[in-house]
């Protein structure tokens, strides 16, 4: 990356946010290779300016009426789709036949729902909506967790979604993150959200994540699993290589191959 002023900077950070939902300061400064004490200078002079405000530790954009600035699943859709594909592809060889299978929510996650539509025989149990949607109409059984329901995410939250998922034992356990690049295991914007994560690991004989490399250059704020608790992490071979090397030592990697 080239080297930017101070105005270039802070607006490269407004549209990062705006893509990335929820960052830390040291996130931000091993982005754009410059100190933390430079970045602190580039958010005091954003929050002034009405741009930026604090969030539980990190920083996320400000938009008018608008409190939090999270992507909505409908943008994340489209973003790096074919590589997705890709991964849920590969993801799609670790599912044995009549599988009982939680899937999680986020646009890779939905990848994987849209070739499960094409698949017939397994149990699926997921907090997604969207989910829902795209596999209502294959020969699988869809089962839908109750819940409170975020309208970003169009997933379900809250305590009878956790409740549900503590009573039930899947074989397998798919779920995306928000990035993993400096944390210990993979992390999300929304400590509700997280809850349901971490019941649904907590009750799955398999867990799987799936997530393209660009989540290997950033984090969000909430750690909701250890590496150690993740048994294989699906992703594309432009994977930054300290993560990858850092990771590989905890959990299974597969590299998803362009076909």
């Amino acid at each position: 990356m080239k080297k930017l002023n101070a105005t270039e900077r802070q607006t490269q950070i407004e549209e990062l946010l705006s893509q990335r939902g929820v960052m830390k300061i040291m996130d931000l400064a091993n982005y754009f290779n410059v100190s933390r004490e430079t970045i602190r200078r580039d958010l005091i002079c954003l929050k002034h300016e009405g741009r930026i405000q604090k969030w539980f530790g990190g920083v996320i954009s400000a938009k008018e009426n608008q409190a939090f600035n999270i992507q909505p699943l409908e943008e994340k859709k489209k973003l790096n789709f074919d590589i997705k594909m890709q991964i849920c592809r590969k993801a799609l060889e670790l599912i044995p036949p009549h599988s009982d299978i939680y899937l999680g929510d986020g646009s890779t996650v939905l990848c994987l729902a849209a070739l499960l539509n094409q698949e017939s025989g397994h149990t699926i149990i997921t907090s997604s909506i969207e989910v829902a949607t795209t596999c209502a109409n294959s020969q699988n059984t869809i089962v839908l967790c109750g819940g409170v329901l975020k309208p970003l995410g169009m997933s379900t939250v809250g305590a009878p979604a956790v409740d549900f998922l503590k009573n039930l034992k899947t074989d397998i356990a798919f779920l995306g993150t928000s990035g993993f690049q400096l944390n210990d295991g993979p992390t999300g914007n929304d400590f509700e959200n997280c809850n349901v994560k971490k019941t649904a690991l907590e009750n799955t004989q398999t867990s799987i994540l799936l997530s393209d490399s660009s989540k290997s250059f950033y984090s969000s704020l909430i750690t909701f699993a250890d590496w150690e608790q993740i048994d294989y992490l699906v992703t594309d071979s432009q994977i930054d290589q300290e993560v990858y090397n850092r990771i590989m030592e905890l959990t299974n990697i597969i590299l998803a191959e362009a076909q």
